[in-house]
């Protein structure tokens, strides 16, 4: 897998952390959450409202679906790779 690659170390590893938690303070990245916010909520709407066929609900929510998904990324990178950098807990008894 690509991501193997570019967090192959801990400072690569901190270092995306950095850049996830900066990009989440962006003006452009706070604009795009305020938009996929707005189409998030029409989309929210129009399954609540119902009256389409099965098929086109099931597309509303797969949509929906990925404009959750696009919009908490950043957050669920920086919280993923953060468990993922510290060390596992010991299980020895007497280590401590």
């Amino acid at each position: 897998m690509i991501e193997d690659q570019l967090l192959n170390t801990p400072e690569k590893v901190e270092l995306a952390i950095s850049h996830f938690a900066d990009l989440q303070n962006h003006p452009g990245w706070v604009l795009l959450e305020k938009m996929v916010g707005a189409n998030t909520s029409l989309l929210t709407d129009q399954i609540l409202a119902g009256g389409e066929s099965e098929k086109e609900m099931d597309r509303l929510r797969d949509r929906l679906a990925a404009y959750k998904h696009v919009i908490n990324l950043p957050k669920d990178q920086v919280e993923q790779l953060r468990i993922s950098n510290e060390p596992p807990p010991s299980v020895d008894p007497y280590d401590k």
